[in-house]
């Protein structure tokens, strides 16, 4: 569970070839003693998620606002997403390594009231896709998923803010609990045996303003939904295996009073996902497997997705263009991100927020 608060800053020839034929776009496989398995995926509603979000600073005297959100990507999981921010902003890619989507919005203090506080809306609308694995007949036809592109895999294989796979203190941790992967160890097996070792090893905790690098959460031996994605992806890329961690929100409204260890819930959540060679991107959600699978296998948040998740942005470390304050790295924007150029502080700071979902079709 993650919730960003927000930031203020101021001031040969001859020879015989053999006959090179098109493949079909699917084929049976050879007989195996391994089981095969793919991904199938169903079109779900199209969800349109709604957040406010304002915030008041009675000691603060501004003359300009900087808002920052994501741009919600086409993945797997979501199709043909929308992104709107209100008051209107600007489009541009942020200055990572992954130059990911985002709108940033520039409000001048027009008012006496601006001077001292700003709300904003952002709606977030795709439509959602369902995701399970499943284990495959020896007669049934095995899709062909094509391979990650090599920008692609170096992409999903690098460190990144809290995603540290070569830092020493997570390597040894790693080493010493025996979560390497083996010779012939395929990528869905690996990742089956790392997911079911760390949900049988690690207990779930919530607190705003804890570390969720994967150093500090593999020593804890307990986080929230953020860190215990980011663990599990950490240990994906160590191994060679990319992966991901996809943050945003569930698609269903805030319930009022509901309350995540004393703060106030809004339906932040943070996911996984990783990809095995001939199979795709699989889905995984430590943290619900952790709270919420009571069943013996312990699988049914590995590889099945119900397709209930708006994904705002993949990975942590954003770096944004602030326009007054250079280029700034926010962890995660499941909130907006935001600056203000003025005088004075921002203490006390009052914050409202809502998140309401519909269902389009």
């Amino acid at each position: 569970m993650l919730l960003l608060a927000g930031w203020l800053m101021l001031g040969g020839v001859g020879m015989a070839l053999p006959l090179i034929m098109p493949l079909p776009l699917s084929m049976p496989l050879p007989t195996s003693s391994a089981p095969k398995y793919a991904i199938r995926c169903a079109d779900g509603p199209r969800v349109r998620g709604e957040l406010s979000y304002s915030l008041t600073c009675p000691q603060l005297l501004a003359n300009h606002w900087v808002v920052a959100i994501a741009d919600a990507p086409e993945l797997p999981g979501q199709a043909k997403p929308k992104t709107e921010l209100v008051p209107a902003g600007k489009w541009s890619k942020e200055k990572s390594p992954l130059q990911r989507s985002i709108w940033t919005a520039v409000i001048p203090a027009k008012s006496a009231e601006q001077r001292q506080s700003i709300a904003v809306q952002v709606r977030y609308e795709a439509t959602l896709r369902s995701r399970k694995l499943v284990p495959l007949a020896d007669d049934e036809l095995t899709p062909m998923v094509p391979p990650l592109a090599d920008a692609e895999k170096k992409r999903y294989l690098a460190s990144l803010g809290d995603i540290e796979p070569t830092q020493k203190d997570f390597v040894a941790w790693m080493k010493a609990q025996g979560y390497m992967r083996q010779p012939h160890e395929s990528d869905l097996d690996f990742a089956r045996r790392v997911f079911l070792g760390l949900r049988g090893q690690l207990s779930y905790d919530y607190q705003p303003e804890m570390d969720r690098k994967a150093s500090a959460v593999c020593v804890a031996g307990k986080s929230d939904c953020g860190g215990l994605s980011v663990l599990f992806v950490t240990l994906m890329r160590a191994n060679q295996v990319p992966a991901r961690v996809l943050y945003g929100r569930w698609a269903v409204s805030a319930r009022p009073d509901e309350k995540l260890n004393g703060v106030a819930y809004y339906q932040w959540h943070v996911k996984a996902e990783f990809f095995a060679e001939g199979i795709g991107w699989v889905p995984v959600d430590l943290a619900s497997g952790i709270l919420h699978d009571k069943s013996k296998e312990g699988l049914q948040f590995f590889g099945n997705d119900r397709g209930d998740f708006l994904t705002f942005h993949v990975d942590p470390a954003l770096s944004i263009d602030t326009k007054f304050f250079g280029v700034q790295t926010v962890g995660w924007l499941q909130l907006p991100a935001w600056w203000a150029r003025g005088i004075g502080s921002v203490h006390p700071l009052q914050v409202r927020e809502d998140w309401k979902v519909e269902v389009l079709k």
